[in-house]
């Protein structure tokens, strides 16, 4: 595939799930969302949308899954540049169904409306870079952060937190554990444990040595086809390697892209499943205050430390 095609792609589905109206001169034209999407389909994503408002007193949008019984925990979601709160809806549903009261947030200032801005002044690959570097843009995500956290704090009371991120999400989760960062910004560290879904190496956000102080319980997902837009996918292990000893994993998916772990592309609903019993063996571990090691599906590749 062509490479402007290839970043076209990445922005309709692996970003966000959602159609850009605009695309690079001799690129694919717009497409749509797959068969397999709430987008392609009319159905909404199951769960119920929410505002709580941040700390500089903008409401966040929320979209809340509510578990059935007892609350295990609160699993906070951020969706990838240009996704919204309907993104991330498939590790949404399964964490409510695992009891955990799971929201996943809109990001407004990152979502659909600002990535499709940006890549209309700037071009496609240009776009994308602006947002996902743009100190502002994850100072606005910190504060949805703080906002859904304190929103499930007066739901699912004296039970583990967890900040669960993709992609740009990821970046979000890195930054709040007190990653260090080229973005001049401080995380609170207000979780009690982290997953990080296509985390980035060392680039224009996080320098060489940026994870090596990282103590809390961290859960790294990666895929050999979950390529960057510059490099491959190995460098999304570097993170990983950087930390110290602790209760880190690093699960690397055969054939899994960008687009799979967002819920999106072909073959997704296979690594989802995958990779969801490693996601709840990982919770029970942080509700346990433990961190044993679990058996892996065939074409997962795990290591701890």
């Amino acid at each position: 595939m062509h490479g402007a095609m290839r970043l076209a792609v990445w922005l309709l589905i692996g970003a966000g799930g959602v159609p850009l109206a605009s695309h690079a001169a001799g690129s694919a034209p717009t497409a749509s969302a797959p068969a397999s999407s709430p987008a392609a389909n009319g159905a909404p994503p199951t769960g119920l949308v929410r505002n709580a408002n941040r700390a500089d007193g903008t409401p966040a949008t929320l979209r809340v899954f509510r578990p059935v019984g007892a609350c295990a925990g609160a699993a906070i979601l951020s969706p990838g540049a240009g996704g919204d709160q309907d993104a991330l809806a498939w590790l949404g549903r399964a964490l409510s169904q695992y009891g955990w009261l799971t929201i996943v947030m809109g990001h407004k200032e990152s979502s659909r409306d600002s990535l499709r801005d940006r890549v209309r002044s700037g071009g496609l690959r240009d776009g994308l870079l602006s947002l996902t570097t743009d100190p502002a843009a994850y100072r606005d995500r910190l504060q949805d952060v703080g906002a859904a956290l304190q929103w499930s704090r007066g739901r699912c009371q004296a039970s583990p937190a967890v900040l669960v991120g993709h992609s740009m999400g990821a970046a979000t989760a890195l930054l709040e554990a007190g990653a260090k960062n080229n973005l001049k910004l401080d995380g609170a560290d207000r979780f009690d444990a982290y997953i990080a879904l296509s985390p980035q190496g060392p680039g224009p956000i996080f320098p060489d040595g940026a994870w090596h102080d990282l103590q809390k319980p961290m859960l790294m997902i990666t895929g050999t086809r979950d390529a960057p837009l510059d490099g491959k996918w190995q460098s999304r292990t570097e993170p990983y390697a950087d930390l110290p000893p602790g209760c880190h994993w690093l699960a690397v998916v055969d054939g899994a892209t960008h687009f799979n772990f967002a819920g999106f592309g072909y073959g997704h609903g296979d690594i989802e499943a995958r990779i969801l019993p490693l996601i709840e063996r990982f919770l029970d571990n942080v509700r346990e205050h433990r961190c044993a090691v679990p058996g892996v599906p065939g074409g997962v590749k795990l290591d701890t430390k």
